[in-house]
Parts: C-alpha cells; structure tokens; sequence
C-alpha cells in the first residue's frame, strides 16, 4: 500500500519551507543537550528545574523587548532550600467559541537530602504523578520509583501530536513502576518495569544528544513490551519507535517512526520543523500519520497543522494553529484554534 501521496509529499514539503513545528524535545535538539538539563525528571517533560524555568522558559522562550522590561521583577520557583514549584495550564479555544482545557498541573519537588528528592504532580483529579529520584555521580546513574510517565520516543507530555493516544502513548498516562536510567559515553540509557492493573509493561529508552559546531542533533529509539492477559496487551501493545532531529541556525526538524503490534501492524509517523523568526517568534509546521492496519485499505487518518507560536511574556505561549484533515475521518474538513499556555 502506497502511504503517502504525490499530492500529500508535495504539500507537506511546501509547509515545512514556509513554515515550521515546535515540540517539547526541540531545545535537546537546539543545545545538543539532554532532556534532563531542563526538567527534573531525567527523560524530560513535566516540571522544570531552575535552569529550565530561568535560562530556558524566561530567557529564551520570551520576546526580548519584554524580557528586558521584566528582567528585575522574575522570580525564582524556589521557595526554599529544599523545596521548587511549578505549574502547566494549558487550554485550546476554538473559532466557534468552544473552550477545551488540555491540562492543568501544578508541581512541587522537594529534596530535603542532596541528590534525593520527591516529585508531586497535583491535576484536576488529585496526585496523578508522584515519585522518588535518586541521583549519583554527577547525575550519570539515577533511580527513579513511585508513579511517573513511560520513557517512550518524543512525545513525552505533547499534546500536539495526539494520534499517539491510539497506542497508549497519551500525555496523561501515569504507571506505578522502577525507572533506573545511566549516560554512558554520551548515550542516555533507560530501563523501566512498570505496573498497570496487576500487567507487566516493560520498556527501553536510549537516545543520544550532542553538536558539532553550529550544528545540534538528537537520534533515539524505544521498545515497550507489555505482558499479555487473555491473549491482548490492552491500551499498551508492543511497540518500537526511531526518533531524531537536527538543527542548524534558526531551523529544527525532528521526526519519529511508531510500529505498533506484534506483526507491526499500526504505523504512526510524526514530523515538524521549526523557523525561529525572533526569540520568542516561531513558524510551525507538523505532520501526523496514522495506520491502525497496514494490511487494510482503510482506516488511515492524516493531517498537517501551520501555526504560529508566540511568547509575549515570560511563561505565556499563544499558538494560534489551523489544522488541516488530508486524509481519514474528517478528510477535507479542517480547524482552526489557539492554544493558550502558561508554564512556570
């Protein structure tokens, strides 16, 4: 079965030369850093250390002019020695009228022994993450136990790239579980065994981050392995990803390839590219492609989205997208929305 149309490859092509994609590994990629610089969990996503909250969300993700005027008014998340906030709200705000709230989180880390700490994710309906971290020699090899997110290619916390929900791989998906991760010659190695419902779901992470000269990359791959019950693995299948991106000057691509099932049966496919205009100013473009059954004629959903992302104050993101259905379901109808978010 032929995946992608002429018609479909070209228009892709012209979206991601006029404009560009952000997701949240897209500063790894930027920096040649890991995604642990900025966030307190090792793998990324969720709450931000203070590098990341500082250097990162008020520095580089604000327009300059405003940055400098509230440069002496920021404060620190620390509210002490030993204790760090946060907090994610998100919503999206359709044209006609609707309101749809993504997320809101709010987060406390607290690290009353040096290289221990505790992580407390409060949402709509309670504590949906909460964990421990143990860090040792210099943040080379940690342990990480309570309720957390599943290390699995870039999608950690995405809300952009919802065709992932289809394989378990959704952005409020917390597990009870072990996590041990090292670096090892400039490689980020995770291994995780986690619980759900009484169902083993085991996964491998790796992925390496790093530059040469002007120019930063980012290459990984996952494999999850969930056990069976009743000849199913539910919500969780077996699943494999290859994920990457590079990045030079004021452009990033990214992408990433999902085989879901045993015989590999379902085919995500993710892509984006960012066009910094200004710090602060971003052009966005993004693909998602969905195969539930590769041996079927049907059942494909595809779609592209062109936005703009803009950072008119430290820790507020405005995303106006428009959305367009190439394919499946909704094929030739489109959206148009803004995404409203506040992080700290």
């Amino acid at each position: 079965m032929r995946i992608l149309p002429l018609a479909t490859v070209v228009l892709i092509i012209a979206a991601l030369i006029i404009s560009s994609a952000t997701s949240f590994p897209r500063l790894a990629v930027e920096q040649g850093a890991a995604c642990g610089n900025c966030h307190i969990n090792p793998n990324g996503g969720g709450m931000r250390n203070e590098y990341g909250n500082h250097a990162v969300g008020f520095n580089e993700l604000c327009l300059p002019s405003t940055k400098r005027k509230l440069a002496d008014k920021y404060r620190s998340p620390r509210l002490s020695e030993a204790v760090t906030i946060g907090l994610d709200s998100r919503h999206l705000i359709f044209d006609d009228g609707r309101v749809f709230r993504m997320q809101t989180d709010a987060f406390v880390n607290a690290e009353p022994i040096e290289r221990f700490s505790y992580q407390l994710r409060f949402g709509e309906a309670g504590i949906s993450e909460n964990y421990a971290l143990w860090r040792q020699a210099d943040d080379r090899f940690y342990i990480k136990a309570g309720r957390f997110y599943p290390a699995y290619g870039l999608h950690s916390s995405d809300h952009k790239a919802f065709v992932q929900e289809r394989t378990g791989h959704g952005s409020n998906v917390y597990l009870d579980g072990l996590s041990v991760g090292a670096l090892v010659k400039g490689i980020n190695f995770v291994a995780e065994a986690m619980d759900e419902s009484g169902r083993g779901i085991y996964g491998a992470h790796l992925y390496r981050a790093s530059g040469y000269g002007p120019v930063g990359y980012l290459v990984g791959a996952s494999l999850r392995l969930p056990e069976e019950s009743g000849g199913s693995t539910g919500r969780f299948p077996i699943s494999r990803a290859l994920f990457g991106g590079i990045s030079y000057d004021r452009f990033t691509l990214m992408g990433e390839l999902d085989l879901a099932g045993k015989a590999n049966d379902t085919l995500i496919t993710y892509a984006n590219l960012t066009t910094r205009l200004e710090y602060g100013l971003y052009l966005i473009a993004e693909y998602n492609f969905f195969d539930g059954d590769r041996s079927l004629k049907s059942g494909v959903d595809e779609f592209m989205r062109v936005s703009i992302e803009l950072y008119p104050l430290p820790f507020v993101q405005l995303r106006p997208s428009y959305t367009y259905y190439t394919r499946g379901i909704r094929q030739d109808e489109d959206d148009l929305f803004l995404q409203v978010h506040f992080g700290y």
